[in-house]
């Protein structure tokens, strides 16, 4: 009875919310018109948006569920107030993926695609700077603001889009599709590897976006600084990073905490190119040198497997795919990322380790191989 009173109260509240939210896009509009007039209608056409909302496959928080629920219904009660109609379908074909920020499940591998990831948390995040979208519970007019951002990013996608020229099948490429240029998708990272060879801590690189100043990275490649937003489109693949023009410059103003170079190594060289990077070889076998620092980078688990298989055994780009169960295309983006962090390098030619004759002499013993055998010598266990 309890719960259904819970409910109960959830959907007036969702009402209430949705209501006054009507009012204030009438207010907007100027005019206190019933929301059916037909005037409404006449005055602007509305476009047809299409958003898809992903619920986790495994939930730990109800939370969770709720926060999901509360933006479907959100959504559902503002049909007819915004700009343009957003229907629900499925991810695939949907302009914008609605995720729960801490959702690592394999279905939202389109954060490192084309599409507009909308994230919603229930707790406020410990990094400022990779704050999500939404953090429940929310209003319904943070929502339509949300609503009203998201259409004037995706109005700004397609103009770009429309100025690119068309592949001689009349098709757009896919980086053209998220503002990237495909002549030298690599001169950003060739950069990064530059600055990791000179080691100078001391100067700034700022880079613009025509005139605008959106990242600062020291000049030995080991930290970087960008506003919240432009660190998110980084992650997530849709800032033209080979496209900045890079000048010398002075430290980021304010002195604000500056984040891994590391970080920003990994999503420039997965996201440069679906494509082998220009100094890796296919036929080649890779180990890494170390784990990466998954905490900070937050992989998806098909990440995870690929540096579980190179830390395993070296291995060739089609034999990363078969072990680690991902397509060539995923392996490729992974072991660029790898390579441009500096977490691989290439193995021998034959990683076999060397088979020695057994001989009946004892071999000598010191250290810790020497404790060991003490220690289970002592409790019976033999040597």
């Amino acid at each position: 009875m309890l719960g259904f009173l819970q409910r109960a109260d959830h959907a007036r509240s969702i009402v209430v919310q949705s209501n006054i939210a009507r009012a204030y896009v009438s207010a907007k509009r100027g005019a206190l018109r019933p929301l059916n007039d037909p005037a409404d209608s006449a005055s602007s056409a509305r476009s047809d948006r299409r958003i898809a909302i992903v619920r986790p496959a495994l939930v730990a928080d109800e939370k969770i569920n709720h926060a999901m629920q509360l933006f479907d219904s959100i959504l559902w009660a503002f049909k007819g107030t915004t700009r343009s109609t957003w229907t629900t379908v499925a991810p695939d074909a949907a302009e914008v993926i609605v995720v729960h920020q801490d959702d690592v499940d394999e279905r939202i591998a389109w954060k490192v695609g084309a599409k507009r990831v909308v994230e919603i948390a229930t707790r406020e995040p410990s990094d400022p700077d990779l704050a999500p979208d939404l953090v429940y519970p929310f209003r319904a007019a943070q929502v339509l603001a949300l609503l009203e951002r998201l259409e004037v990013e995706l109005d700004s996608a397609n103009d770009e889009v429309r100025k690119k020229p068309a592949d001689s099948d009349g098709s757009v490429d896919r980086n053209a599709h998220m503002g990237q240029e495909v002549a030298d998708p690599w001169r950003f990272v060739e950069v990064l590897r530059t600055l990791g060879e000179v080691q100078n801590s001391e100067g700034w690189l700022l880079g613009r976006d025509g005139r605008l100043p959106c990242l600062w990275l020291r000049a030995d490649g080991a930290k970087y600084f960008a506003e919240p937003s432009i660190v998110q489109a980084i992650r997530r693949g849709t800032v033209n990073l080979a496209g900045l023009n890079l000048l010398r410059g002075t430290p980021p103003p304010n002195h604000p905490v500056t984040r891994s170079g590391t970080e920003l190594s990994w999503f420039a060289g997965y996201h440069a190119s679906g494509h082998l990077a220009p100094w890796l070889n296919p036929a080649a076998r890779y180990r890494v040198t170390r784990w990466p620092n998954f905490g900070l980078i937050r992989p998806l688990p098909s990440n995870l497997r690929i540096a579980a298989a190179l830390a395993s055994a070296p291995m060739r780009l089609d034999e990363i795919a078969s072990r680690a169960h991902v397509s060539i295309e995923e392996g490729t983006r992974v072991l660029n990322a790898l390579a441009v962090a500096q977490i691989v390098e290439v193995a021998d030619a034959d990683t076999r380790p060397a088979v020695t004759p057994r001989s009946s002499a004892p071999r000598p013993r010191g250290g810790f191989a020497a404790f060991l055998s003490n220690v289970r010598k002592h409790l019976g266990l033999g040597t």
